[in-house]
C-alpha cells in the first residue's frame, strides 16, 4: 500500500526502485495526485500513463448509481466510477501496464457519506483485482462516517484525515492513509516567487507534525507551478497536487538531474576607492536592467546576498 512508503521498515530495494523512477521518498521525492482527475480529455489513461501515484475520483450517489462529478448539477449520463476508473484499472491490471507501481485512488465523496461508501462496497465487489491488489489502495476523502467508525469497514477502504489532531486508537490509525489540509487556509502564496520566511516556518511546521504520526501528507487548494511543485518536494510534501499531470511527472523526474549547487562561495564587491583613495559623496549612479532577468534570477541574486554579507 501507498501509505506504507513512510515506514521506516520498507525494503531498501523497494526505495532504490521508486528512487530510480524519480518517485517521492519523504523530502527527496513526491508522489504526485492527479486533482479533480475526471475533467482531464482523457480520465485515467492520462495520469497512469504518466506515472501518477495517486488519482482523484469525485463521486455523488443518485437513483442508486454512483457518478463521477462534483456536484449532482454537474451529472453526465454513463459518466461513472466503473466506467471511468474500475473498468479501465481492471484491464490495465490484467494486461501488466505498471502493476509494480503503487497507486492511490483517492474517492471523494460528495453525495451522503454512509449511503455512498454503502453503494461503492457493493461495486468494489465486481472487481476482486482492484481491492486484492498490494499496489492499490483505496481512500476515502470528502464527506466520511465518524473517525470512530472507520474500522467498521472493510480492510481495503481507508480514509483521508485532515486534521493534526491525535487519535489514540491505534486501530484507527491503521484505518488512515494519508493526512491532507487545505493551502489556502495555511498560506495566501500563489506559487511565485519565494515563500516569505513566516510562512516557510508554519508551513515546515504541518509537514513535520503530520509526518509525527508516519503519514503521508499532501495540500489541496495550492499552487499549481513548477516554483511550487520544487518548493513543496523540497519541504517533504509526500502527494503534490497537481491539474497538469503529466508536465509536473516530466517535471519533477528530471529535476535532480537539473539541479546545480556548489559549497564554494564568492567574496562580494567592496569599493577600496583605489583610484584616487578618496571617500567622496556620489555624483552619478548608474542603474544597469539585465535584460530577460526573471524571478529565479532576482532570488538567486537576494540568497546569494543573504548568505554572503
Amino acid at each position: 500500500m501507498i501509505k506504507n512508503i513512510l515506514n521506516s521498515t520498507t525494503p531498501l530495494f523497494l526505495l532504490l526502485f521508486l528512487t530510480q523512477l524519480g518517485f517521492a521518498q519523504k523530502k527527496e521525492y513526491s508522489l504526485i495526485h492527479s486533482h479533480n482527475d475526471y475533467y482531464k480529455k482523457v480520465p485515467f489513461w492520462e495520469a497512469y500513463s504518466c506515472g501518477l501515484n495517486s488519482i482523484e475520483i469525485d463521486v455523488f450517489l443518485k437513483n442508486d448509481s454512483l457518478y463521477v462529478t462534483h456536484s449532482e448539477d454537474e451529472i453526465i449520463k454513463n459518466r461513472d466510477i466503473e466506467s471511468l476508473y474500475l473498468k479501465p484499472m481492471r484491464n490495465a491490471l490484467e494486461l501488466g501496464f505498471r502493476n509494480d507501481l503503487p497507486l492511490q485512488f483517492l474517492i471523494d465523496i460528495k453525495s451522503d457519506a454512509k449511503s455512498t461508501l454503502q453503494k461503492l462496497i457493493k461495486i468494489l465487489k465486481n472487481y476482486p483485482q482492484i481491492i486484492e491488489s498490494q499496489n492499490t489502495d483505496l481512500v476515502i476523502s470528502g464527506n466520511r462516517p465518524p473517525t470512530e467508525e472507520y474500522t467498521d469497514y472493510p480492510d481495503y477502504i481507508h480514509f483521508d484525515y485532515q486534521s493534526l489532531e491525535p487519535i489514540q486508537n491505534p486501530k484507527t490509525w491503521d484505518k488512515i492513509s494519508m493526512i491532507s489540509l487545505s493551502f489556502k487556509k495555511i498560506s495566501e502564496w500563489n506559487g511565485k516567487g519565494r515563500l516569505v520566511d513566516l510562512d516557510y516556518s508554519k508551513i515546515r511546521s504541518i509537514i513535520d507534525k503530520a509526518h509525527s504520526y508516519n503519514k503521508p501528507f499532501r495540500f489541496w487548494a495550492s499552487p499549481d507551478s513548477k516554483t511550487a511543485w520544487k518548493v513543496f518536494r523540497d519541504l517533504g510534501v509526500d502527494f503534490i497536487n497537481t491539474d497538469q499531470p503529466c508536465k509536473a511527472s516530466d517535471y519533477l523526474s528530471t529535476l535532480d538531474h537539473r539541479l546545480y549547487s556548489t559549497e564554494k562561495k564568492t567574496s562580494i564587491y567592496q569599493p577600496t576607492f583605489e583610484y584616487d583613495q578618496k571617500e567622496i559623496n556620489v555624483e552619478n549612479i548608474i542603474l544597469m536592467i539585465g535584460d530577460g532577468n526573471g524571478l529565479s534570477q532576482i532570488s538567486a541574486i537576494l540568497s546569494y546576498s543573504k548568505f554572503n554579507y
